[in-house]
């Protein structure tokens, strides 16, 4: 499965006449165009930009690729959450694994036997 940037890597644009081919008005789409572009969308991995008052307003992409950028961006922002807490991090608030473990009346076996079950965010 391709990754969104190898979908950015296929969508080079060679000059200007091949972008503008995959611009389309919002009146354009109104006048029926519509089926066909997401059609084109779906099952040909184009990208649109849709175009209002001779600007760009918007873009239609597969749904699939729409999926990894919100993805990306929650991955992202918890990146930047990480990376937060890590500044503001001190030593004395760090205990050893062992003792986590003994708070929470675990042992490492337990712990392997939950590790699946748990999805970290």
């Amino acid at each position: 499965m391709l990754g969104v940037g190898d979908a950015i890597m296929r969508r080079r644009f060679f000059d200007l006449k091949d972008l503008v081919s995959y611009m389309i008005s919002v009146s354009d789409l109104g006048r029926g165009k519509a089926s066909k572009i997401i059609e084109e969308v779906a099952n040909r991995k184009e990208h649109y930009i849709i175009i209002k008052n001779n600007k760009p307003q918007a873009v239609i992409i597969p749904i699939d690729q729409y999926d990894e950028l919100m993805e990306a961006q929650e991955e992202l922002e918890l990146l930047q959450l990480a990376i937060e807490r890590m500044k503001n991090l001190k030593e004395e608030d760090l205990i050893p694994f062992d003792e986590a473990l003994k708070e929470a009346s675990l042992n490492e076996k337990e712990l392997e036997q939950y590790i699946d079950l748990v999805e970290i965010e």
